[in-house]
C-alpha cells in the first residue's frame, strides 16, 4: 500500500510510546493495518504478541479483513483485534480462577441491568425512573473510578448518593450470586485484577509485546488505566486519535487522556497526519477555521490536494417544515442535475426528533430514505427471546433470562406462581431454576402448577445436555419444541410483519451455525462465546447498517462519525439546537463545536447548512438565533440562501449575541 511521508513515519516508529494524531479522512485504518503487517514482516513480532483495540465490532472486522489479504489464516487468528470490552472478556476468561467467577457466567445488557436495579432499589427509590437512570450512571461511574461498593459508600457526599451506594452493594451481591457480569465489569474486573495482581500483570505485559489503540480520544478513565497497565513494561504502543473528534463526554470519554499520555510517558513521540484524502479544499478550510476556536493539546491543520469545490450553502428557512421541504427539493434537483444516487446524500442533525418532519416530506415526495437508529437486529423481541434461551441454558442461575423465557411462549406458569417461586428462591438463597428442583417447593404449589414447572425443568435439562453433544442443532431444537414460529404468527395481525420476524429468526439460526463452524477469517466459536459476542455487539455497535441501499441517509451527528458522503446537509443550525441548550447552560460549547466539525468533515464534495427563523415547540412559536458556529466559518467561502436568492454577507465578525442579532435584522430588512 502506498503511504505518504507521515503515514510511513507512523508505520515505521515501532520502539517506545507513539501517539498518532490522525485528522479526519487521513487514513488512520490504513496506517494501523500497515503497522501490524510491518511489525510482523520487518520487526519479527509474533502475531500472538500483537493486540489492536478499537471501539466497534465493525471497525475491528474491517481491520481483520484488510490484514487477511497479507497474513495467512493461522497467523491472523493469533492476532487479537477486538473492542475494549471483547479484550476485557478475553482477560476475564483467561483469568477466571483468579477472579473467582464460574466459567458459565452470563452478561447483562442495559435492559437487564435496569430490571434488576428496579427490583433491588424499590425500597430506596420507589421505582422512580429518573432516579433509576441516575443510579445506573452512579454505578457505572464508580466502576470507571475502580471503586467497589464499600469504597463508594465511604466517599459519598449526600443522602441520595448514600442510597445509590447501598443499592450498588445490593446489585453487586445479586450479580455475584447469579454469576452475572454487566457491561462495565468487562473493563472494571480486568483492570482491577491487573492493578492488584503483579504476576497476572507481568504475564499480560509479556503476552502483549505491541499494543495498538484506535479512536484513542474516546477512551475514558478506566480504559486509559487498562492501556497503561498492559503497556507499562515496555511502553511499546501506538495510540491513534483526534482530539478534534472527541464527541462522547456524555458516556465518559476524556480527550484530556491525550495530555495524560504526555505526562505519564515523557518520551512519547507524536506524529501528525494532516493530509485529508476525503474533502474538498473549501470544506477543509471551513472545518479548520471552525475548530481553531477550541483549545488544543497539539496543534494540527488538515489540508487537501483535491479541487477547491463549491461554496458552502447556508439555507435560511421560515420554519422546520419549510426547512425539510427546501432540503429535500435541493436534493431532488441536485440529483437530477448531477446524475447522482440517493445514497450520495446524508442529512445530519443534533437530535433524533428532528428527523420526523423530514420523514413526512420524504414520504410525500416518494423519495427513498433510511433513518439510522439505535434498534439493532439483536434487540428485536423475536431475536432477544431466543438469545435469552441460549443465555439460560449456558447459565441456569441467570434469573433474568429465566423470567424472559419461562412464559415465552406461555406455559401456564402465571404471575402468582412466579411470585411464589421468587419468594421461595429468595428465602432459600437459590436461583429460580434450582428452586424448582427443591423437594420443599412441591408444598407451595397446586399439583398442575408443579407439573408445569417440572415439565419446563425436564425439557431445559435435555437442551442443556445438547451443548456438548450437538450444539449445531440446539437452536433448531428450541424453536421446534416451543413451536416458536407458530407462536409468532399467532401474535401478529400483519402477515408482512410476521414474515419479517420469521426471516429474522432464520437469519439468527444461520448466523449461529456459521459461527459454530467458522470460516476463512473467523475461527469456530462455542455457544458461550457466540452469546457473549452477540450481547457485546448489541451493546457496542447498537445498529445494523446497509450502506449499499440507494437511499438518502438520515442520522444524528454522533452516528455519522466514521462515515463519509459526497453531499452532506447539516440541519437545525440554531442556538439551542446546535449548540444544544444543555451544553450552553453547562458551558460545554467546545464539544458541540467538535460535533459540527465531525459533521463538516463527513462531506466530500459539497456541504449545506440550514436553520429556521422560527420553530414550533410545545404549542409555542420560538424565534431562535442562528448558530454561533455559522459565524465561525470563512465568510468568502459561504453563500447565504433564502427563497432561492443568494445573498453574500461580508464583514460579519465574531459570534457574539449582538452581531447575530445585527445579522438577523439585516436579513429581515433586505430579503
Amino acid at each position: 500500500m502506498c503511504l505518504n511521508y507521515s503515514q510511513n513515519k507512523a508505520v515505521q516508529l515501532t520502539q517506545g510510546p507513539c501517539l498518532i494524531l490522525a485528522g479526519a479522512g487521513s487514513g488512520k485504518t490504513k496506517v494501523i493495518v500497515n503497522k501490524i503487517i510491518y511489525l510482523i514482516n520487518q520487526c519479527g513480532y509474533k502475531t500472538k504478541n500483537i493486540v489492536a483495540v478499537t471501539f466497534t465490532n465493525k471497525a475491528a472486522q474491517e481491520m481483520k479483513n484488510r490484514i487477511a489479504k497479507y497474513v495467512c489464516k493461522i497467523e491472523l487468528d493469533k492476532i487479537t483485534i477486538s473492542t475494549f470490552h471483547a479484550l476485557g472478556m478475553k482477560i476475564i476468561r483467561t483469568e477466571i480462577t483468579k477472579l473467582g467467577i464460574k466459567s458459565n457466567f452470563s452478561l447483562f445488557d442495559e435492559h437487564d441491568q435496569i430490571i434488576v436495579l428496579k427490583k433491588i432499589s424499590k425500597k430506596e427509590l420507589n421505582n422512580n425512573v429518573t432516579l433509576l437512570k441516575k443510579l445506573s450512571l452512579f454505578i457505572s461511574k464508580c466502576k470507571n473510578k475502580l471503586l467497589n461498593p464499600i469504597q463508594a459508600l465511604k466517599i459519598v457526599s449526600s443522602n441520595l448518593e448514600k442510597k445509590f451506594a447501598e443499592c450498588y452493594k445490593k446489585y453487586d451481591d445479586y450479580l455475584k450470586f447469579c454469576n452475572i457480569l454487566d457491561f462495565d465489569d468487562l473493563i472494571f474486573l480486568p483492570t482491577l485484577l491487573l492493578k492488584k495482581n503483579k504476576s497476572v500483570r507481568l504475564r499480560w505485559q509479556k503476552k502483549i509485546r505491541y499494543l495498538l489503540v484506535d479512536e484513542y480520544q474516546d477512551t475514558n478513565n478506566i480504559q486509559y488505566k487498562l492501556i497503561k497497565l498492559l503497556s507499562d513494561n515496555n511502553s511499546n504502543f501506538t495510540l491513534v486519535g483526534d482530539d478534534d473528534q472527541s464527541i462522547y463526554s456524555w458516556r465518559g470519554a476524556q480527550p484530556q487522556n491525550i495530555l495524560r499520555l504526555k505526562e505519564d510517558f515523557p518520551n512519547l513521540q507524536v506524529i501528525k497526519m494532516e493530509h485529508n484524502y476525503r474533502s474538498s479544499k473549501r470544506i477543509l478550510k471551513a472545518a479548520n477555521l471552525l475548530i481553531a476556536n477550541n483549545p488544543h493539546f497539539f496543534q494540527k491543520k488538515l489540508f487537501s490536494e483535491l479541487e477547491n469545490g463549491s461554496k458552502i450553502k447556508i439555507l435560511i428557512t421560515e420554519n422546520e417544515e419549510e426547512e425539510a421541504k427546501e432540503v429535500i427539493k435541493k436534493i431532488i434537483f441536485h440529483r437530477l442535475l448531477n446524475n447522482t444516487f440517493y445514497k450520495d446524500y446524508a442529512i445530519l442533525y443534533r437530535s433524533n426528533y428532528q428527523s420526523r418532519v423530514f420523514e413526512k416530506i420524504l414520504i410525500q415526495n416518494r423519495v427513498p430514505y433510511h433513518i439510522s437508529s439505535n434498534i439493532s437486529f439483536l434487540s428485536r423481541p423475536e431475536i432477544k427471546n431466543l438469545i435469552a434461551y441460549l443465555r439460560f441454558i449456558i447459565n441456569p442461575n441467570d434469573d433474568n433470562a429465566f423470567l424472559m423465557i419461562v412464559n415465552t411462549p406461555p406455559r401456564k406458569i402465571g404471575s402468582i406462581t412466579l411470585k411464589k417461586l421468587i419468594q421461595f428462591a429468595k428465602e432459600n438463597k437459590k436461583s429460580l431454576f434450582c428452586s424448582i428442583s427443591d423437594i420443599e417447593i412441591k408444598k407451595i404449589f397446586k399439583k398442575n402448577t408443579f407439573k408445569n414447572l417440572q415439565k419446563f425443568t425436564f425439557w431445559i435439562k435435555k437442551i442443556i445436555d445438547m451443548i456438548d453433544q450437538d450444539s449445531l442443532s440446539i437452536l433448531d431444537k428450541i424453536i421446534i419444541d416451543i413451536n416458536y414460529k407458530e407462536w409468532l404468527k399467532n401474535n401478529s395481525t400483519d402477515l408482512k410483519i410476521n414474515n419479517f420476524k420469521i426471516k429474522n429468526v432464520d437469519t439468527l439460526v444461520k448466523w449461529i451455525k456459521q459461527m459454530l463452524t467458522g470460516n476463512a477469517i473467523e475461527k469456530p466459536l462455542n455457544l458461550f462465546e457466540i452469546v457473549a459476542k452477540f450481547i457485546l455487539r448489541d451493546i457496542v455497535d447498537k445498529k445494523e447498517e446497509n450502506t449499499d441501499i440507494n437511499t438518502i441517509r438520515l442520522m444524528t451527528l454522533h452516528a455519522s462519525k466514521g462515515l463519509e458522503f459526497p453531499f452532506v446537509f447539516i440541519i437545525g443550525m440554531e442556538e439551542g439546537i446546535l449548540p444544544h441548550h444543555s451544553t450552553i447552560i453547562s458551558d460545554n460549547i467546545d464539544e458541540e463545536r467538535r460535533l459540527v466539525y465531525v459533521g463538516i468533515t463527513r462531506a466530500k464534495k459539497e456541504l449545506f447548512l440550514s436553520y429556521c427563523e422560527k420553530r414550533y415547540q410545545y404549542g409555542s412559536i420560538l424565534y431562535p438565533e442562528p448558530s454561533r458556529f455559522l459565524f465561525e466559518l470563512p465568510k468568502q467561502d459561504i453563500l447565504w440562501e433564502k427563497n432561492n436568492k443568494n445573498q453574500n454577507y461580508k464583514n460579519k465578525k465574531s459570534n457574539s449575541y449582538s452581531n447575530i442579532m445585527h445579522l438577523k435584522r439585516i436579513l429581515k430588512n433586505k430579503i
